[in-house]
């Protein structure tokens, strides 16, 4: 089978710029600064979309710039990520809009704990009596209400972590499992989710891809937060290498190939997102990328 990669970073916004350049780095900013800098997340990137199938049964109930995607299953849904605040209720309209009941999402699930993926758990969690599930390295930081990764940013309503996580340990609705893959660097307990689907006759290998280290502007070496930080981020490349994927799916899908407009395609076959690149040389590619920047760090 051909690989197919949808081809997007996880990134600073570009409407967080300004505010790094006026600082260089975001371990420099006051808080109010941070919250300035995210201000753009919660305006029209947090206004979600049309719903659509992505693929078998995944479908995309987010916003432009930030993902939430639902799993069906006869026996109850899967959720990840919830987004800002704004986003709950349209992520509720969204999933009744493709036919299911937002009270049979049973799991909600998160890539990692920043802001704009797990801000609206506790909203969401209310909603549907959902378990909120994440791997042990995060649960504090949902718990807590607080951005407990390097980045320090704005936090969100604490929400109760019903089970805590270990790498590697699946979780299943249905015939569908879900993989938590651990890649710590951006947040402590940054995670890809992998599953299988069939689609169009076709069982594929689909990786929710959380992360690839900490944001542009934190530092990383010498981190007096997190001094294990470049050691960690390298290890979280490292576990993803183990992986491989047939397609994958970010937490903001604004790369070239992962355009909404083009993901709204999908139902087209051949699937229009279709890349050669393998996933072993993408991961590569992006840890030498990480490895030149610690090194440049250390001089």
């Amino acid at each position: 089978m051909k690989k197919l990669i949808l081809l997007t970073v996880c990134v600073a916004s570009p409407l967080a710029m300004p505010a790094l350049a006026q600082t260089g780095r975001y371990d420099t900013m006051t808080m109010e600064q941070k919250i300035a800098a995210g201000a753009g997340y919660h305006d029209e990137s947090a206004a979600v979309i049309e719903p659509f199938r992505i693929l078998g049964n995944i479908y995309y109930v987010g916003a432009a710039d930030v993902s939430s995607y639902l799993i069906t299953t006869p026996e109850g849904h899967f959720l990840v990520d919830s987004g800002v605040n704004e986003m709950p209720v349209g992520i509720r309209a969204n999933v009744e809009k493709l036919g299911f009941r937002i009270e049979d999402v049973r799991i909600l699930l998160s890539s990692h704990a920043h802001f704009d993926h797990v801000q609206g758990h506790a909203v969401l969690q209310r909603m549907t009596g959902a378990q909120v599930m994440a791997l042990d390295a995060d649960a504090d930081a949902l718990e807590a209400g607080k951005d407990l990764s390097p980045l320090g940013f704005e936090g969100w309503e604490p929400v109760k972590v019903d089970r805590r996580l270990q790498d590697g340990e699946s979780i299943t609705l249905g015939s569908t499992t879900m993989t938590p893959t651990w890649v710590p660097g951006h947040t402590p307990g940054c995670t890809t989710w992998s599953l299988d689907t069939e689609d169009d006759g076709q069982v594929m290998n689909v990786a929710i891809f959380g992360c690839n280290g900490p944001n542009a502007g934190v530092q990383i070496t010498n981190n007096p937060r997190f001094p294990d930080l470049a050691e960690q981020t390298l290890f979280g490349f490292d576990n993803l290498a183990r992986l491989d994927p047939d397609i994958y799916l970010t937490g903001h899908p604004e790369g070239p190939f992962e355009s909404i407009e083009h993901l709204m395609r999908v139902q087209m076959r051949p699937h229009p997102l279709l890349q050669q690149q393998l996933w072993s040389e993408m991961i590569a590619e992006r840890r030498a990328a990480m490895e030149q920047r610690i090194a440049e760090e250390s001089r």
